[in-house]
């Protein structure tokens, strides 16, 4: 599942989502976050990525793994705007409106000097201690992502806050059952016919001989 996200408040950027529940195994989604260099802000630092889920009853489940995660927060339901650092939120009433989550991670920390942040691009993996997640807990949710030092290579001044939506996940149909081709399908019955005189010779009785 793949979409991009606007900002609502700040400088003109863009995030790109990238979820897939296969890659890091059964019953965990992962997820890659990736900044899109917009116009004059080919840079930016990925502070906060939140999010909602379908199922409320899983948040208190939740755990998240990734090198780049500093702080998470699940629950309560729609009532989360801040992950970790004050400062790393989604507050604000932006064109989108109101800005509240089921959940929110921390990407690094807060500055791009001295080695601290300016990640363009993370992973996290998202799973549950007791129930399997799939693409379908994220179906049509909202997404929202927090950056900052956003500009260019000579000047990191602005900020921005995003928010999008998830599209529509329709699960990929199972592969279809492979039909033998005709010429596969004659070969194995002559095989059988073979096989079948065969052992119609060996169970056969010897033919008795008369001694005069």
């Amino acid at each position: 599942m793949s979409f991009t996200i606007n900002d609502f408040t700040g400088a003109d950027t863009q995030v790109k989502f990238t979820l897939d529940d296969a890659i890091a195994g059964a019953g965990k989604v992962q997820f890659k976050v990736d900044y899109l260099s917009t116009g004059k802000n080919t840079l930016a630092d990925i502070r906060g990525v939140f999010f909602n889920i379908l199922d409320n009853t899983l948040l208190s489940g939740l755990q998240v793994s990734g090198k780049d995660i500093t702080a998470s927060k699940f629950g309560p339901a729609g009532e989360v705007e801040t992950v970790g650092s004050s400062n790393n939120n989604l507050n604000g009433n932006g064109k989108n409106g109101q800005n509240l989550f089921d959940a929110g991670v921390e990407i690094g920390q807060e500055g791009i000097a001295d080695g601290k942040g300016d990640i363009q691009s993370t992973i996290f993996t998202l799973s549950h201690t007791s129930k399997a997640l799939t693409l379908a807990q994220f179906s049509q949710q909202s997404f929202g992502v927090r950056l900052m030092s956003v500009g260019s290579a000579t000047s990191r001044e602005d900020s921005s806050k995003l928010k999008g939506t998830a599209p529509y996940y329709v699960p990929s149909p199972p592969p279809p059952a492979k039909v033998p081709e005709p010429t596969t399908t004659v070969a194995l019955g002559l095989f059988a016919l073979g096989g079948l005189k065969v052992a119609k010779k060996k169970t056969q009785a010897p033919a008795s001989i008369t001694v005069s």
